[in-house]
């Protein structure tokens, strides 16, 4: 009776929200870029491991390192609430400094003669942060969803086919931030969209 009335408190006191907020920090979109970096410098082109690491510690430290500390610092000076950035006109400032760090990555990346899926996943995180700025100034688009789908198409064309199972983590994440009422359904179709339709737009041109 006792083990009886122990699961039912469990499943009582069981909370979806602590569970979706894990999954939203898990794939939170600086750190989405990480794990991608990873993969298209450490598995795709040459078996120069030195080259890979220099490649990966350019990628980690433009598309990462450098928006997160500066994000933080900005939470540490009061300007922001959260790292998580909720409020919709706190986004503009973080995002025109990741915008920067973007292309600076980019450039760095191509004088390095990194990959080309590198120098183009860096390249579609300044031109896709750019369009999401630049509609943010009136309507909260869901970053988390642009920063799932983006690396994903950079992936598949990195890998192929064996990436489209992982997919399904762009419904899962954007059911996240509806279920923390982070975003609407609207905000996160539009944001799954644009990282989807754009970076395949400008990989399929330029990068592939």
């Amino acid at each position: 009776m006792a083990g009886s009335q122990e699961m039912v408190e469990r499943k009582q006191t069981f909370n979806p929200e602590r569970y979706f907020e894990f999954v939203s920090d898990l794939f939170h979109p600086i750190s989405n870029a990480g794990i991608a970096f990873f993969l298209l410098t450490m598995f795709a082109g040459s078996n120069d491991i030195v080259m890979k690491t220099i490649y990966f510690a350019i990628a980690l430290s433009f598309s990462m390192i450098i928006p997160f500390l500066y994000i933080f610092s900005l939470k540490r000076k009061g300007h922001l609430e959260t790292v998580d950035i909720t409020e919709r006109m706190q986004r503009l400032n973080p995002f025109a400094f990741s915008i920067l760090s973007y292309f600076a990555g980019f450039i760095v990346l191509r004088l390095a003669g990194a990959p080309l899926h590198v120098q183009g996943l860096m390249f579609c995180y300044g031109s896709n942060t750019l369009l999401v700025m630049l509609v943010t100034r009136w309507w909260k688009v869901s970053v988390h969803t642009t920063g799932i789908a983006g690396p994903l198409v950079a992936l598949t064309f990195g890998f192929g086919t064996v990436v489209y199972p992982f997919y399904s983590l762009i419904i899962l994440v954007g059911l996240s931030r509806i279920v923390l009422k982070r975003h609407t359904v609207m905000q996160v179709l539009a944001g799954g969209l644009i990282g989807l339709s754009l970076t395949a737009l400008q990989f399929a041109i330029f990068f592939s």
